[in-house]
């Protein structure tokens, strides 16, 4: 995955949306002419008449149509752009899960859930409320520039002194703005912390309940400390907002003053004087308003910027399913070999997080062996798998079991090697559609609510029912609408559920990774001895990780993997597992 340079918001605004981005400019820049419209018309109608009393009822009359008309043109510019904010946040949103669905899973392992839902959730939200305060920024800067050619017509050196009045406190404000951005970037990653702790506080709540003492540690040692800090941050940036806002305002009231000193010593006119002065009160709310927004578009900055750095897969708006060839004979891994590569860092964060994001054991295991933090999972790995094969799988914790199964998977890339189906290269073009021939039943599999049948398709209800029987389920779940009534189920009720999702997806090749271990010894037996020969009769390959050696005799083939080399047992050595399993092992 390449790394991509960072865009800014208003470059990705620019590039996507440049159309209706100028038509909304358009909008405000009536809304602007209509602003300008009525300053002139309150100069010319109202200030200019040398007595208020003669002034008609049809000069009122016009100032109200130039006071609602202002009111459409205001609402009008400001509903586009919103529009047009909440349009890109909705895209940008759609196409960022899109990408997670794409990233490949080492990548997110890397990356973490406590980031994603971050970016997500956090990130997300700081583009909406920037975009919400967009109208703001946009009317005012083309306000300004619009009542900036009006007075100028009227007076240009007054506006000129006017202009650099401004500009000063603009600039101070900047600087003060500028801290702004510091801090708040600062919090962003002050958040990405929070996140982990929320998550270690609510994936190890058991563990938190068993142990007082570490609940404390993670409480206080942690969570108190990245709140605190996550505290004095904010506090420092909404002092540096609201001192630009608090300058702003007294410096644009102070250009009253400097209006009225100016024009007595240049001469100039009581009526333009008053009209510069009446003009400032009118832009003060927006210039201010303008002001304020301007923080949040620095926030969406942040946000983008921790977005882009994710380095997710390209969006393609595409899902490529199922194009693998259903009638394939064999797949092959060639001297497969895979490394971990793991940063000091995020070695560092897994060893302090109380619940790990990774729960690859044999990834685990060899990054807290290795002293520089990399380690060769598997060795020159060579394997031919048969359409229709039963294949058990046998090794200690760490040999590479389950990088294996990721690997046969198309889940994992083989760091040097290669995987064939049928003579095949799998590749970056065609693993998608090679990862469709298989369900799998991972250690730490998530259970979906929904059926999901053939290539997509409405699963086959009779199918579904008979192994709501088989799975022993039929008392505890119930489907309607190819929705399961629930998933709070045991651990083991939790793993036969899963097979019955598995089952209903009608894929040609089964991978499940210890799912025996977690069943009663009763149904242990069920799955051995009959669900096993029921799988097979539905023409599923299947590839069972599995350390019950009283069953090997299931297996038409018994592999086993030591130290990251794989080795398939020959009668003899079968017959030795199947006695003691353990010994085998070590």
């Amino acid at each position: 995955m390449s790394s991509r340079a960072s865009v800014s918001l208003h470059h990705m605004i620019w590039a996507q949306y440049r159309l209706p981005f100028l038509k909304v400019i358009l909008l405000n820049l009536v809304n602007a002419a209509v602003s300008v419209g009525i300053i002139a018309y309150i100069n010319q109608t109202f200030i200019s008449q040398p007595v208020f009393n003669t002034l008609s009822w049809s000069s009122l009359g016009q100032f109200a149509l130039l006071v609602l008309l202002l009111l459409v043109t205001t609402f009008v510019s400001q509903y586009a752009l919103t529009c047009l904010g909440h349009k890109f946040v909705y895209e940008l949103r759609t196409k960022l899960v899109k990408q997670i669905i794409d990233t490949t899973v080492p990548q997110i392992d890397h990356l973490g859930s406590a980031r994603l839902l971050a970016s997500l959730s956090t990130d997300i939200q700081s583009i909406t409320v920037a975009f919400v305060r967009m109208p703001e920024l946009v009317q005012g800067v083309i306000l300004s520039v619009g009542v900036g050619l009006y007075l100028g017509w009227l007076s240009l050196p007054l506006l000129l002194i006017v202009m650099f009045w401004i500009a000063m406190t603009i600039w101070i404000s900047t600087l003060l703005v500028k801290h702004v951005y510091t801090h708040l970037t600062k919090l962003r990653e002050i958040n990405d912390v929070l996140y982990q702790d929320y998550q270690s506080i609510i994936e190890g709540r058991k563990e938190l309940a068993l142990n007082q003492h570490r609940a404390e540690k993670l409480y206080t040692d942690d969570f108190l400390a990245h709140a605190k800090s996550y505290e004095k941050t904010v506090t420092k940036s909404d002092t540096f907002h609201l001192s630009a806002v608090n300058w702003s305002n007294i410096m644009m009231f102070a250009s009253i003053g400097v209006i009225f000193a100016i024009s007595n010593y240049l001469g100039i006119s009581m009526g333009i004087a008053t009209t510069f002065s009446l003009t400032i009160l009118f832009m003060q709310s927006p210039l201010l308003h303008a002001v304020g927004a301007y923080p949040t578009l620095q926030t969406a900055q942040v946000a983008l910027d921790k977005i882009q750095s994710l380095e997710l897969a390209e969006y393609q708006p595409l899902f490529r399913t199922d194009n693998t060839s259903q009638h394939w004979q064999t797949i092959s891994l060639t001297d497969v070999s895979y490394r971990y590569n793991v940063s000091n860092n995020n070695v560092s964060n897994a060893s302090n997080s109380s619940v790990s994001n990774s729960n690859d054991t044999d990834a685990q295991t060899l990054i807290a062996k290795d002293s520089d933090h990399s380690g060769n999972i598997l060795k020159d790995v060579n394997l031919t798998l048969q359409r229709g094969d039963v294949v058990f799988l046998i090794g200690a914790n760490g040999s590479g079991k389950s990088t294996l199964a990721k690997i046969i998977t198309g889940i994992f890339t083989p760091t040097t090697g290669a995987v064939t189906i049928d003579k095949q290269p799998v590749d970056s073009q065609n693993n998608a559609d090679y990862r469709q021939l298989y369900s799998a039943i991972f250690s730490d599999q998530h259970i979906f609510k929904q059926l999901i049948g053939r290539q997509g398709r409405q699963p086959d209800e009779a199918l579904v029912n008979a192994w709501l029987h088989k799975l022993d389920l039929q008392d505890k779940i119930s489907v309607a609408d190819n929705q399961l009534s629930t998933d709070k189920l045991s651990q083991g009720q939790r793993k036969r559920l899963a097979m019955l999702i598995a089952v209903a997806e009608q894929k040609d090749i089964l991978l499940l990774d210890e799912w025996a271990a977690d069943q009663d010894p009763a149904f242990r037996r069920v799955f051995y001895q009959t669900l096993i020969p029921e799988l097979k009769a539905l023409g599923k390959t299947l590839f069972i990780i599995s350390h019950d050696d009283g069953y090997f005799e299931h297996a038409d083939r018994l592999l086993l993997m030591k130290e990251g080399r794989l080795i398939e047992l020959n009668a003899e050595e079968r017959q030795r597992a199947s006695k003691d399993a353990i010994a085998m092992l070590a």
